[in-house]
């Protein structure tokens, strides 16, 4: 584009901004040639060869309307980057163009419609941090009681793992330990963990050894939760203190991220997502209208990371992003690096945004 475009920018509801300007007709010739080649591709005339059709035909054939339109799409699509850049406008959808005025030897008058990134208004993040990391948490133990319903639930699990055989066989021995399963639970007869049973569990000398194990993870696993409880609570604290005007496209789309997640989990379980619709007597709809705090939720607080980063000059280390992303992509092989890299980074950034909250004491 050799000639600036002026442009009237105006900011609509749902952080959705609207262009409107010309383009003058100079730039459109510009694409005239390249309009004709591509409306000749289609033209069949006897006695020349297809994509060989001479401009006077081809004038005649589809009109000087038809070529006008195919080069006011053509100038609009040349023309749509720069505005952005010029413009700074941070566009996150596909534009909505329309042509408001064409005509021959006049300016291509438009008007553009698209939603961009919003504009957020952060409080003092690092003095909320400040407070909610001044609160009193609990202390983090592991109880023998949790201790022994965990093992519990471990010799119950072994219980029910049977011997293979082949897919329909009836087997009597499974049901002959079905039933002697169901009458010691009658019983209430507690069976003991032995050495024999944590050896096949995993790296444990014996029963003692599982046990330590056990309670360093389970330790491990409260302080994480709580952990996740404290930062969650801090970005809550300052989300309600931002000012976010959210993007419906963005919702929508985390809505869409929630659906093919329990979709995913569905599948997993070895179900049909739209039976298992049928079965709650739900539609897709239904868990998007449920879910749509949630969603706005998610994104609030995702644009709140990411405006934190900003302000921060927070960056991932690529030597470090880049490691990560191979390991993703050998487990997911059919991913899109560049989907893979986003999301990698964003997670990154997250966790560097976090760890600067929790540092405010």
């Amino acid at each position: 584009m050799d000639k600036k475009i002026d442009v009237k920018i105006e900011k609509l509801k749902n952080s959705e901004v609207e262009i409107t300007g010309a383009i003058p007709f100079e730039e459109l010739e510009k694409h005239r040639a390249e309009s004709m080649k591509r409306l000749g591709e289609n033209i069949s005339v006897d006695g020349f060869r297809k994509g060989h059709v001479p401009e006077k035909v081809i004038v005649e054939k589809v009109g000087e309307m038809s070529i006008l339109n195919e080069m006011a799409e053509k100038a609009l699509q040349a023309s749509y980057l720069d505005i952005l850049l010029i413009n700074k406008i941070d566009a996150i959808t596909s534009p909505e163009i329309t042509i408001t005025k064409l005509a021959p030897n006049n300016p291509l008058e438009f008007k553009i419609k698209v939603a961009v990134m919003p504009e957020i208004k952060l409080p003092d993040y690092k003095k909320i941090a400040l407070k909610e990391n001044s609160k009193k948490e609990e202390k983090i133990e592991v109880t023998e009681e949790e201790i022994a319903k965990t093992i519990e639930q471990v010799i119950k699990n072994q219980k029910h793992i049977k011997h293979e055989h082949a897919e329909g066989e009836v087997c009597e021995e499974d049901e002959e330990q079905e039933n002697k399963e169901t009458e010691k639970q009658k019983n209430t007869e507690t069976e003991e963990l032995t050495d024999e049973m944590v050896k096949k569990l995993g790296d444990f000398k014996d029963v003692e050894d599982f046990k330590v194990k056990l309670k360093e993870n389970m330790l491990q696993e409260k302080t994480r939760q709580q952990s996740e409880k404290r930062r969650l609570g801090t970005l809550s604290a300052i989300q309600k203190e931002s000012q976010i005007e959210l993007p419906e496209i963005l919702i929508e789309g985390e809505l869409r991220k929630m659906l093919a997640e329990m979709s995913d989990n569905i599948s997993r379980m070895g179900l049909q997502f739209d039976k298992y619709l049928e079965h709650i007597k739900k539609t897709e709809d239904d868990l998007k209208k449920e879910w749509r705090p949630d969603a706005e939720n998610r994104v609030k607080g995702q644009l709140v990371l990411n405006e934190i980063s900003k302000e921060e000059k927070i960056l991932p280390n690529e030597e470090e992003a880049k490691k990560n992303i191979d390991v993703l992509m050998s487990q997911y092989e059919n991913a899109k690096r560049e989907n893979v890299e986003i999301y990698v980074k964003m997670m990154m950034s997250n966790e560097m945004v976090f760890k600067l909250l929790e540092e405010q004491k």
